[in-house]
């Protein structure tokens, strides 16, 4: 793969190194809700800010429906200004998302992420 192939993606830095190493994260206190999901966020002792998607199959079981989802929430992360903040983030769902409900969802993630940079 070139080295410029990820320019637009999610580098290294900005991903949790294993899986289900978020567990911190997702017990610490500072959570905000919407209707669709849930973002917990913590202090990075990295510097970099990281993102963690926890989706269950209980939750969408679809494998094609989990992948767009998972797709949502790392383009609207990265083209969100709070990629920038020393912050872990891990995104969970409260309910399934509809696919005709996708666009909904993708505005309550970035007014998640607009809330996250006011309170950091």
């Amino acid at each position: 793969m070139p080295r410029d192939a990820r320019k637009h993606g999610l580098s290294r830095r900005h991903r949790f190194a294993q899986r289900g190493s978020y567990g911190t994260v997702l017990k610490s206190g500072h959570k905000l809700r919407g209707r669709f999901a849930m973002l917990h966020a913590g202090r990075s002792l990295s510097g970099h800010s990281r993102l963690g998607i926890a989706l269950t199959r209980k939750m969408i079981p679809r494998a094609v429906e989990r992948n767009r989802v998972r797709r949502l929430v790392r383009e609207a992360f990265r083209r969100h200004m709070a990629k920038q903040l020393p912050m872990d983030c891990v995104v969970t769902l409260r309910q399934a998302v509809p696919a005709a409900d996708l666009p909904q969802f993708r505005s309550e993630l970035e007014t998640l992420l607009d809330q996250l940079c006011r309170k950091a």
